[in-house]
């Protein structure tokens, strides 16, 4: 992206253990990037920085990652640089595929740089598809790390209770902080919109957080069991045996990895994390006992040829996450 130190040069907001943060990372490393031709800027979401009023002001979503990019006519040593932010996953990979190629002359990397957009419109199709599955609301992976199903799995999971108490108090302190900022006519219009935004993400933290806490009644209680019981049961099992079907192997496109290979992948990662399984085959085999079925030659076959990539083991060094 920039071969000069003066040339400014694209910031992604991260966090290591995002499950999206993943996939462009995973893009960067395949692309051929080199690490001075782009920033890593850490956004902690265990404790809720991503809704920090500064940080909504690059990305009003108030989710991670976010690619910011300086524009091509104002990178000039003589012009104010002006930035735009790219906000979701698909549109960041996106970018970055195509911002490097065999030709480029703005890189210091001498890697390959790999067409990773589909080149036929049966593999576009398939592409959309298989990145539409992964990030199907039924099968959120950050709500799949927090389900249980029982009593008993709530209570194991202290770590997920102190990351809602955490997030918790940063959005009360945020709210607060963005009330202040509204005060100011000035700016109020923005930061009105910005007080309503982190009031319902309190809201919604609120709900999730007395669930852990024993505060949210038997009724709601036994509304998030089923609904974890859900995603586990039917949600998780339907897009596996969907992954079964459509993948083409041993990449999800084929034999070259592709742009939906980071979605499938950084999902999968994740789940079979949360099942407890590690980077090796047999973690497809916590993923089949969490799941009651199954996963398929061509699902295992992807995993393994995942797992032995370089681009792979640099993005998760020690574990799964």
């Amino acid at each position: 992206m920039s071969t000069n130190e003066n040339v400014p040069k694209a910031m992604l907001y991260y966090w290591p253990d995002s499950v999206w943060s993943t996939v462009p990372r995973l893009c960067l490393e395949e692309k051929g990037y080199s690490k001075d031709e782009y920033v890593l800027k850490l956004v902690d979401i265990s404790k809720g920085e991503n809704f920090n009023p500064s940080y909504l002001k690059i990305n009003m979503n108030g989710t991670i990652p976010t690619l910011v990019v300086p524009t091509l006519e104002t990178t000039g040593a003589e012009v104010d640089t002006r930035f735009r932010s790219l906000r979701d996953t698909i549109t960041i990979c996106d970018f970055l595929d195509q911002a490097r190629n065999s030709h480029s002359s703005r890189t210091t990397s001498d890697k390959p740089a790999p067409a990773l957009a589909p080149a036929t419109i049966e593999g576009k199709a398939l592409s959309d598809e298989l990145i539409a599955l992964i990030h199907e609301p039924t099968v959120d992976p950050n709500f799949l790390a927090l389900a249980c199903r029982t009593s008993a799995e709530l209570q194991a999971k202290t770590a997920e209770g102190k990351m809602l108490a955490d997030r918790k108090e940063a959005l009360a302190r945020y709210v607060e902080e963005a009330k202040k900022l509204a005060s100011n006519a000035v700016t109020a219009a923005f930061e009105q919109k910005m007080v309503v935004f982190l009031q319902e993400k309190a809201d919604a933290n609120d709900v999730l957080y007395n669930i852990y806490q024993g505060k949210s009644g038997s009724e709601r209680e036994q509304a998030f069991y089923e609904a974890s019981k859900n995603a586990w049961g039917k949600g998780v099992p339907g897009v596996i045996a969907k992954l079964e079907e459509s993948i083409r192997g041993p990449y999800a496109l084929g034999d070259q990895v592709s742009l939906a290979d980071f979605h499938v992948i950084s999902w999968l990662a994740r789940i079979v994390m949360i099942a407890g399984g590690d980077r090796s085959a047999a973690g497809i085999d916590k993923l089949e006992a969490q799941m009651g079925i199954k996963a398929g030659p061509k699902v295992r076959a992807f995993w393994s040829a995942w797992t032995e990539r370089a681009s792979f083991k640099e993005v998760y060094p020690q574990a799964l996450h």
